[in-house]
């Protein structure tokens, strides 16, 4: 009796593992990667026939011969659709691997879409497709971005795969803002603040910067500097370079920055590097009248002195070191400044000051915010910039009055 009470136990316990194996979730629809065509890169271009776009794709592919599947080549497509979702159907019908879309990492918009008919209708689908994600960078070319993605670098690296990695390692420059779709599409939402985007353009030796080209005046570089604003989805105008930079410093978004006081008339001039920087918002009253105050607060450590012609004492150093952070603060200002003077002109809200009024005092915000395009150009704005540099590199004297500092 027990032996039998066993074996039914047994084969009850065998029944149910079997049945729980059943139930349980499998790759049924799996596809396996040797099969798909990962999509990198995606730009968006005016097409020639009226109410179409020049959409460009860029996908990934093995490298004949690679030993490693990292190792790949660009295999780009360009096609005119009405749609991104057409212009995707297009370009399956003629690759022999299905596109993948979730390995999407770069929109480049072009400049002549930004300026003439928006590209709003573009991105449509890419926030409502299940495979894409949010979390892809977008960039404004200056000029086409299928000449963008068309560029081939002398890096060996696929232009989409070397944005990414640009937009990825700005934050040790801090020279221009990083925007997401989803963050874009959050600022997009809001009534009061315009949508920037940073820039990217191809370029030669000899604009700037000299290196030797495999064939003669081809652009193999890419640069991203300045920024892009936007009015919802239109290009107003671009940003330079030092209007950017006080962008960034106002947003509260440098981590890390080089810094210079060369453009300044005052002597010795000093080069250093920003350690941490915080920006704080203070709406306040002026005169009878509401003013919103940034307060930045920046330390640094200084890693060039120009112009030194003398090995100071102690005391001196710390005057030297006092007239250096009043130097630095001058040039943040001066990109500030810049930047909220652009903002004036284009009548634009870039720098969000419209949100932090509504942060700081709601029921303010609800008076103006309907009229605040007019308001935005005249509403006061102050500046407070508090300088600390912590220290001042390996050498307390000039290279060209050593007193024996570094020998051994």
């Amino acid at each position: 009796m027990n032996l039998k009470s066993n074996w039914l136990l047994k084969w009850v316990f065998i029944l149910i593992l079997i049945v729980g194996l059943l139930n349980l979730t499998g790759c049924w629809g799996k596809r396996e990667v040797e099969e798909l065509a990962p999509l990198l890169g995606i730009g968006f271009d005016l097409g020639k026939k009226p109410g179409t776009f020049l959409v460009t794709q860029q996908f990934a592919r093995t490298k004949k011969g690679a030993s490693s599947g990292a190792e790949v080549e660009a295999r780009s497509f360009s096609v005119e659709a009405s749609s991104a979702r057409e212009a995707i159907e297009k370009i399956a019908a003629v690759t022999y691997r299905k596109p993948f879309m979730g390995s999407l990492k770069v929109v480049i918009i072009g400049e002549d879409v930004a300026k003439e008919v928006g590209f709003t209708n573009m991105l449509d689908f890419l926030q409502r497709f299940s495979e894409f994600r949010r979390s892809m960078y977008l960039v404004l070319a200056k000029g086409k971005a299928q000449d963008i993605l068309n560029l081939k670098l002398r890096s060996g690296l696929l232009p989409a795969t070397a944005i990414k990695s640009n937009i990825e390692s700005g934050d040790e420059l801090s020279n221009f803002p990083t925007v997401r779709l989803g963050h874009y599409l959050t600022i997009l939402s809001t009534k009061s603040t315009s949508p920037i985007l940073p820039v990217i353009e191809s370029v030669k030796s000899g604009e700037g910067i000299e290196y030797k080209a495999e064939e003669k005046n081809q652009p193999e570089e890419i640069r991203i500097q300045g920024a892009g604003v936007l009015h919802e989805d239109h290009l107003v105008d671009f940003l330079t370079d030092e209007e950017t930079k006080g962008y960034m410093w106002l947003d509260n978004d440098v981590l890390q920055r080089l810094i210079s006081t060369t453009e300044l008339e005052e002597t010795p001039k000093f080069g250093g590097h920003v350690l941490n920087s915080t920006t704080k918002y203070k709406l306040k009253t002026n005169n009878g009248k509401l003013e919103l105050q940034y307060q930045i607060k920046t330390s640094l450590a200084v890693d060039q002195i120009l112009d030194l012609k003398k090995q100071l004492s102690g005391p001196e150093w710390v005057e030297l070191l006092k007239g250096a952070e009043k130097s630095f603060a001058k040039v943040i200002e001066k990109e500030c400044e810049s930047s909220i003077k652009k903002q004036r002109e284009l009548g634009c809200d870039f720098l969000g000051v419209g949100r932090h009024i509504e942060q700081k005092n709601s029921a303010y915000w609800q008076t103006i915010k309907e009229h605040w395009e007019e308001e935005v150009k005249d509403f006061p704005i102050s500046l407070e910039v508090q300088v600390t540099i912590h220290h001042s590199g390996m050498s307390s004297s000039s290279a060209v009055n050593s007193t024996g500092e570094g020998q051994e």
